[in-house]
């Protein structure tokens, strides 16, 4: 058995040291608050046209004339999806490839690399609508995260191209098959403009100079958990938790090399804290 398999079977991270599951959380809400008003809308009688357009129209990202009276869907859109089964599809991706980012370079990275994807996608496609060959139909509308996934697939594979995605102890499937499955459908389904394109493009190139920048020593992420510290100590009095310390020197050990996976990912770790880690999984 992989030293990463037993991880994986070992500890499952908490939510507020699971950026993937706070990602999952985040796109939850802004798809039920997107629908919640759709409905509401069509409860009081608005026609379904007009209901969609002061919906969708003011989170998804349109044409550049669209995109000029509501800048803020360049971010916007990246949280939000038309349908259940779209959203749904979107998320288990992404709990795919952010899973192995949060793995190889700890749960700190995973929550701004995928908020710099999705900019650098919305930036890409309005930008290119400047070319008078790029312009896009009124009826273009883009929404949901796959900006942000194509961002932590492309860091994924730049951490590690031969990663294995186990399934169990005796099956796994290449992280590189994976990506180019995501991408052809992703392909299949969307509208092969350039403006799409460039989109795509932005956010894979965001992955990859993202995990490159984190390799030479420089921290893009840092700025995200240094705000998120301020909020919860202005927002949370409670005092932090305090663990009881009455477990074992090899238990201890044990959590301390958890801690250090969450918050530098399991390539930090020394040969002996993997060595540790292997003997805890058996």
């Amino acid at each position: 058995m992989s030293a990463r398999s037993s991880l994986q079977k070992f500890h499952i991270p908490a939510y507020d040291r699971n950026a993937v599951i706070q990602l999952i959380a985040f796109s939850g809400v802004g798809f039920v608050a997107v629908h919640l008003v759709w409905i509401t809308l069509i409860v009081y009688a608005v026609p379904e046209l007009r209901s969609f357009q002061l919906t969708f129209e003011y989170v998804g990202m349109g044409n550049l004339e669209l995109i000029s009276k509501r800048w803020w869907t360049v971010f916007t859109y990246g949280w939000c999806h038309r349908g259940f089964w779209e959203w749904l599809s979107n998320m288990l991706w992404l709990y795919c490839f952010g899973n192995v980012v949060q793995n190889l370079v700890g749960y700190k990275q995973v929550i701004p690399l995928f908020i710099y994807s999705i900019l650098a996608g919305g930036l890409a496609f309005t930008g290119v609508q400047l070319i008078p060959a790029a312009l896009l139909p009124d009826t273009s509308l883009v929404m949901g995260a796959h900006a942000g996934i194509i961002g932590l697939m492309a860091a994924a594979l730049t951490l590690s191209p031969k990663y294995r995605v186990f399934l169990s102890d005796y099956f796994s499937i290449p992280l590189a098959l994976l990506a180019v499955i995501f991408v052809l459908l992703m392909l299949l389904n969307m509208d092969l403009n350039i403006a799409n394109i460039s989109l795509l493009a932005a956010s894979g190139l965001t992955g990859f100079v993202y995990i490159r920048l984190l390799q030479s020593g420089y921290q893009p992420g840092a700025w995200a958990y240094k705000l998120f510290k301020k909020m919860d100590k202005t927002f949370d009095p409670r005092q932090p938790y305090k663990p009881i310390k009455n477990k074992s020197a090899r238990e201890q050990n044990v959590d301390r090399i958890l801690d250090k996976i969450n918050e530098k990912g399991y390539n930090a770790l020394t040969k002996a804290e993997k060595e540790s880690l292997r003997e805890a999984g058996r």
